[in-house]
């Protein structure tokens, strides 16, 4: 079942990497306006989010081969995406109330969300982009990445992955499956944004052959 999940991470992924395949360094670099990423940047943050959720994900399968219960409880402490302008201080007031309001939204409501951004929050600490970075490593680190997330998957084929679950009051209750279609939903709205910056009316043109 993860590999229709996973085929449609992997041709997002394609997506990704023909946009990135095209960039110049100044253009990577290029940020519409302050406190507004480059491209390079989403690129980055799209590498480091992948490598956040596949840990858990590699975490749970642990748990699940050693014979433990595959479950993990996360807080905001321990993974600090978070709504937009809420102050820090104030988090751990709303863990409760999110868990609870998370347990009745659907997951077609909650797809919707992610992909849109319907709820606007601030990344966490751990998908926090890099900015400048060479855009030939960039791609070669979206490559890598997303053929790590396939072994992943295809190393554990024997296990359900509707059976390693992990909580966060914002994230709600997620299972392998919906890891990748978290993923998958991610990529694709900052696919968005790439588009936003490309079509920006000062993007840097790249110079005639």
């Amino acid at each position: 079942m993860f590999q229709t999940y996973l085929h449609e991470l992997v041709r997002t992924r394609e997506r990704t990497l023909a946009t990135a395949s095209r960039l110049t360094q100044p253009q990577s670099d290029y940020s519409p306006g302050p406190g507004r990423w480059s491209i390079g940047e989403v690129l980055d943050h799209l590498r480091l989010a992948e490598d956040l959720y596949r840990g858990e994900v590699g975490r749970l399968v642990d748990l699940k081969r050693s014979g433990r219960p595959a479950r993990l409880t996360r807080t905001f402490s321990d993974i600090n995406v978070a709504p937009a302008y809420v102050p820090d201080a104030a988090l751990r007031w709303l863990g409760l109330p999110l868990t609870m309001m998370n347990s009745l939204v659907p997951d077609a409501v909650r797809d919707t969300m992610i992909q849109f951004s319907l709820l606007p929050a601030r990344n966490p600490d751990a998908a926090t982009p890099h900015p400048g970075r060479p855009v030939a490593d960039l791609r070669r680190d979206l490559e890598a990445g997303i053929a790590a997330t396939r072994a992943v998957f295809y190393d554990n084929a024997d296990l359900d992955f509707r059976e390693l679950v992990s909580e966060h009051p914002l994230m709600g209750v997620s299972d392998g499956l919906r890891v990748l279609r978290f993923l998958d939903l991610h990529e694709q709205r900052h696919q968005a944004q790439m588009v936003r910056v490309l079509t920006d009316s000062r993007f840097p043109r790249a110079s005639p052959a």
